[in-house]
């Protein structure tokens, strides 16, 4: 029994009109060589079914893709492949697994009813016999040359005027980047990786400094707070030894005012100091006693003449009557 066998008969494997997806593979850049060297196909696209025939006679004609396919016999769906391309019920081949190295998007480049991107150069790893050629199975699978499947969707065609305006932006761009006119795609990516890079060591720099700025700010409210709790320490403890204040209260001041030094110095100098019972009796004495002393007085139990100022002060009147006693007494008839 025969292993394979040749249709005598030819396929067209591709051409360069518009595909039922809106795009177009153009036969001047179909590669052949590349399908050459495998050239297999299935039957509808199943691989899982096997390899169903090899395709030789590849050639190009007339801005077509042609060539005869040989039939593997020994795969369990080769005989009825066979017969049912002889007989005239598989009349179509479709390329598949579509290896894009190059396409374009001009406008300038598409046929009526295009809607969907010129493949300028590509090749295909299969060609299997379909009964409707164009199925889902097959044209909608495009892969770049890293087998990344690409999607139709993201090969947009681009308008004339979006064209336009697309090279104005990057005329304007290039001057913005002081780059020459001629200068090509590569060498403004370059410019826009560097400027990016820059962009990001700046920002890099910003927070740095915003660390340094909130150190250095740490530090100088560090330096206040300490310079605070020293002043009003010594602030409660001046208002502690006379008896200005308790210990409960000192401690209750020294927290409600640790941010205001200058509120506890005013708040502690207007505050009278603690007199015990026997020390309030004592003074009054020593008042009651110092409302009858004389000139002389003054001068024997106040050497500093504090008293004698602090009279002036408080009782003008009686401060003159000891003056004119001392000074210019009245002559006695």
């Amino acid at each position: 029994m025969e292993k394979f066998k040749k249709i005598e008969r030819q396929y067209i494997l591709s051409d360069s009109t518009v595909n039922e997806y809106g795009f177009r593979l153009l036969t001047s850049g179909y590669q052949m060589e590349a399908f050459q060297r495998n050239p297999i196909g299935y039957y509808m696209h199943r691989r899982e079914d096997g390899i169903v025939l090899k395709w030789e006679d590849l050639h190009v004609e007339d801005d077509k893709v042609l060539g005869i396919p040989v039939i593997n016999l020994s795969n369990g769906r080769g005989i009825q492949t066979c017969d049912e391309a002889e007989n005239g019920f598989l009349n179509a081949a479709s390329v598949g697994h579509i290896v894009v190295l190059e396409y374009s998007t001009d406008p300038e480049m598409m046929l009526p009813g295009q809607t969907g991107p010129t493949i300028t150069k590509w090749y295909n790893k299969e060609c299997s016999l379909v009964d409707i050629p164009g199925n889902c199975n097959a044209l909608t699978r495009l892969y770049d040359a890293q087998e990344n499947e690409l999607n139709l969707a993201d090969l947009q065609i681009v308008s004339p005027t979006f064209k336009i305006v697309q090279q104005g932006l990057v005329k304007e761009l290039k001057n913005l980047l002081h780059l020459a006119d001629d200068a090509d795609e590569k060498a403004l990516a370059v410019t826009v990786e560097n400027l990016a890079s820059k962009a990001n060591q700046l920002e890099v720099e910003k927070r740095d400094l915003l660390n340094d700025k909130h150190s250095l700010q740490q530090q100088v409210d560090d330096l206040v707070s300490a310079r605070n709790k020293s002043e009003i320490c010594a602030i409660l403890e001046r208002a502690l030894e006379d008896k200005k204040v308790t210990i409960e209260l000192r401690d209750k001041l020294a927290n409600d005012y640790a941010t205001n030094p200058e509120g506890l110095k005013s708040l502690v100098a207007a505050m009278p100091a603690y007199r015990s019972i026997a020390e309030y009796l004592k003074n009054k004495q020593q008042d009651k006693t110092e409302a009858q002393w004389q000139w002389d007085d003054f001068e024997k139990n106040d050497p500093s003449g504090k008293k004698l100022k602090e009279l002036r002060g408080n009782d003008p009147v009686k401060y003159k009557e000891l003056f004119e006693e001392k000074f210019n007494p009245t002559p006695t008839l």
